[in-house]
């Protein structure tokens, strides 16, 4: 079983949503054994890229673009969702010094000791995915208050 397969075998069974698998199937329309046989690969089925984006609809996953993301050494940020009301952008840039700031914290906390251990590394990686969060969403807020011009 390819690696993007099992985790979106994994993102079914653990619908981050919290749907069940034959929730999800029915979601999609689809026929449980057939959604199951697909993502586990038994003989004669194969998932394929539109299922695959049926599935991260379906359960709200987005673990298999993580996946990709960093096989092709990038990185996947999901746009938050935002509505301009009042001072959202100066209080979205405020966040976003904020996270930027512990961002940067953790960076220098990690690299006190001149090695990086497995969990700093998860942890400059979730506060750097947060900075980053916090820019697009700034980013957002400012193309939203444009369009409401």
């Amino acid at each position: 079983m390819s690696n993007l397969t099992a985790i979106c075998q994994a993102m079914v069974k653990n619908a981050p949503n919290g749907l069940s698998a034959e929730q999800v199937a029915d979601v999609l329309g689809r026929p449980y054994p057939t959604m199951m046989s697909e993502l586990s690969q038994q003989p004669g089925h194969k998932l394929g890229a539109e299922a695959m984006l049926a599935l991260m609809r379906a359960t709200e996953g987005r673990a298999p673009m993580h996946y990709m993301a960093r096989e092709l050494n990038g990185v996947f940020v999901e746009m938050p969702h935002v509505r301009v009301s009042g001072h959202e952008v100066t209080r979205g840039l405020v966040a976003c010094i904020s996270e930027f700031g512990e961002f940067a914290a953790q960076v220098a906390r990690s690299l006190d000791d001149g090695s990086i251990s497995a969990e700093e590394l998860a942890r400059i990686c979730a506060e750097g995915q947060d900075a980053l969060t916090a820019i697009l969403k700034v980013m957002e807020l400012a193309r939203q208050a444009r369009k409401e011009q």
